[in-house]
């Protein structure tokens, strides 16, 4: 068998691609790829299309979310010109959609590769993998017949899959005959694995007796079953309540079987995670944590965090075997595996396993525990969160203000105010100073239930202690005093928002005017927009307050505001026209729209203002 690749490198490419981007593992991020709508470059030959493909397809761009969609335009544009592909396009084509989990598109391609032409082995045995694990048998057997005609070597992922597939539906006379077919040609196919993934898949169809016959029909064609293929079956006995047979399998293995390979287990397990193939990674995974055999920490680590996509409970499974053996998971696997019992509401098994950790020594410093806190809160778990932010101060070590943010937000999402306002107070307390996140984290909860004027205080501390709010901050402060009607206040707050930042004040600007405008307080918005510094970009908040002004008829005081924006920012003058047009057709009465468009027009501001006229004239007909 081929040796496996060089490990760290290797795992880091398993790694699900959110987790891969929110980590940063890649070191340098991949080029971005062009964007499917952007430009296609000369591709008139098919030498051409191949070497963009090519560069589409390159594996430094696997990972990015355009990279799909820009092969899937290219392919497109190729068949709408009648391009034809060459033999090595449609191997490539296949290949890089069968990555993208295209498997139609990827067998489409693949079944027109001619037969003069090369076949990789690596895409014949991941597409024979594929298509067995999705069911599609007779296109597998298609794949692998040809793999046969033509002597393409199979490997231990292609057709272990495919065989134990086959078993699960025809049983084993199939599998037998399979056996046969690649007798003298799978030298790159580990046996006994094979044997394991035949028994395992027959028993889990309950076809014990099929299975246990396959331990004997394999052995004598030289697959020699080891200790894991006999124990899987015996233990399909003993669940079927067959314990004499079962004592008779486990006598037949410690007579005939063999030691499972931990190397050979390694690179089958990275193969099979390497080729998306999760739920057999996990199946054949639990038939060696089960039978406490044993299996490396990285492989467990990669294993844990893609199996949570599929199957969180087999996840935590996976993980507790890892923890009551002694051995500590990666913190990038307890971020997938935490990740994943959040999102399908697991609390109670994640503080489980947490408890594991935390009884065993698992957190030796504060980012340790912060990743325990911020995942408890954000399940929550509270309580336990507290408990475990309790437990840092026994150590004596100092909570920092992640792990009191996370707690704060938790408490705030379950409406437990007093508990929070405790643990500010508590902060405060333990020489932990709030930072912008804390801040916001209360000011939006306290504007979110109506108690504004804490809201306001914390807002006017965050200045005396030195905190600079951003744009959540002034938003939610803003739309509060434009809801209670007390808009001197929140042009005092903009004006402070103004001299910190004017980024931040033209997002904040926005806003601002959307709640005048929807309180109807128009002239308030207009006198916001006629004070506002130059380097101040308001085009937005011009658009939307002309536009309000029209819904309501107030087509007059919407004439005056675009002859001072005339006067006074005339750079940005057309822009604000041409998207104050591009938002009339959603007004809900035509005539304003026609007053003002016919007033635009007489002042030569727009021209072509035919449809327009044409529209209204049928409305009013």
């Amino acid at each position: 068998m081929a040796p496996p690749p060089a490990t760290s490198r290797f795992l880091l490419l398993l790694l699900p691609p959110r987790l891969a981007a929110a980590r940063g593992i890649s070191g340098q991020p991949p080029r971005s790829p062009p964007s499917p709508h952007a430009a296609a470059p000369n591709t008139s030959t098919p030498q051409a299309f191949h070497a963009h493909l090519a560069s589409l397809a390159a594996p430094s761009r696997a990972a990015h979310p355009a990279t799909l969609p820009s092969i899937l335009a290219a392919l497109s544009r190729a068949r709408s010109a009648g391009l034809p592909l060459l033999p090595a396009t449609r191997v490539l084509a296949a290949s890089a959609l069968l990555l993208h989990g295209r498997l139609p598109d990827a067998l489409a391609h693949f079944s027109l590769v001619p037969d003069s032409a090369a076949l990789p082995a690596p895409l014949c045995n991941s597409l024979l993998a594929a298509l067995a694990s999705s069911g599609s048998l007779v296109s597998a057997r298609k794949v692998f017949d040809r793999m046969i005609g033509r002597t393409i070597e199979l490997d231990t992922v292609g057709f272990g899959v495919f065989v134990k597939n086959v078993g699960r539906r025809h049983g084993l006379a199939e599998v037998l005959r399979l056996v046969e077919a690649v007798h003298h040609q799978g030298d790159r196919v580990d046996r006994s694995v094979v044997a394991v993934m035949v028994a395992d898949g027959l028993c889990r169809e309950r076809r014990i007796e099929d299975a246990w016959k396959a331990l004997e029909e394999t052995r004598l064609r030289g697959w020699k079953p080891d200790f894991v293929a006999y124990r899987v079956v015996s233990e399909a006995f003993k669940a079927a309540g067959r314990t004499e047979e079962e004592a008779r399998i486990l006598k037949r293995k410690r007579k005939l079987g063999v030691a499972p390979r931990k190397e050979d287990y390694r690179e089958f397990m990275l193969a099979l995670l390497s080729n998306r193939q999760i739920g057999e990674a996990k199946e054949i995974a639990e038939a060696i944590v089960l039978g406490d055999f044993p299996i490396d920490d990285d492989v467990l680590n990669a294993l844990i965090c893609s199996v949570s996509e599929i199957d969180v409970d087999a996840a935590v499974m996976f993980c507790k075997f890892m923890i009551g053996k002694g051995r500590f998971p990666s913190s990038d696997m307890l971020i997938c595996l935490c990740e994943s019992l959040c999102t399908n509401g697991k609390g109670d098994d994640m503080w489980d396993f947490f408890r594991m950790l935390l009884d065993k020594g698992y957190c030796t410093n504060v980012r340790d525990y912060h990743l325990v806190v911020s995942f408890l809160g954000k399940s929550g778990k509270v309580r336990e969160a507290y408990d475990v932010l309790k437990e840092v101060k026994r150590k004596r070590l100092e909570p920092d203000i992640s792990s009191y943010n996370s707690l704060m937000e938790a408490l705030c999402r379950k409406n437990l105010l007093r508990p929070a306002k405790k643990l500010w107070d508590e902060m405060f307390t333990s020489g932990c100073s709030p930072n912008l996140q804390t801040y916001n984290i209360l000011i939006t909860k306290f504007v979110e239930i109506n108690e504004s004027e804490q809201a306001q205080q914390l807002f006017d501390r965050m200045f005396q202690k030195g905190v600079s709010p951003d744009v959540t901050t002034y938003t939610s402060v803003i739309n509060m005093l434009c809801q209670e009607k007390k808009y001197e206040q929140a042009e005092e707050i903009f004006t402070k928002c103004v001299v910190q930042d004017t980024e931040v004040a033209s997002s904040v600007l926005t806003v601002f005017i959307l709640a005048l405008c929807k309180q109807g307080n128009l002239k308030g918005a207009l006198g916001v927009l006629s004070c506002i510094p130059s380097n101040v970009d308001s085009v937005n908040s011009h658009v939307i307050l002309l536009k309000c002004l029209i819904d309501v008829g107030e087509v007059d005081l919407a004439i005056e505001h675009i002859k001072s924006i005339r006067s006074n920012f005339s750079s940005r003058f057309q822009i604000i026209i041409n998207e104050l047009m591009a938002s009339l057709s959603t007004s809900a009465s035509l005539q304003p729209v026609a007053r003002l468009i016919s007033y635009l027009n007489s002042q030569g501001i727009v021209h072509d203002v035919g449809p327009w006229m044409g529209l209204m004239e049928h409305d009013y007909a």
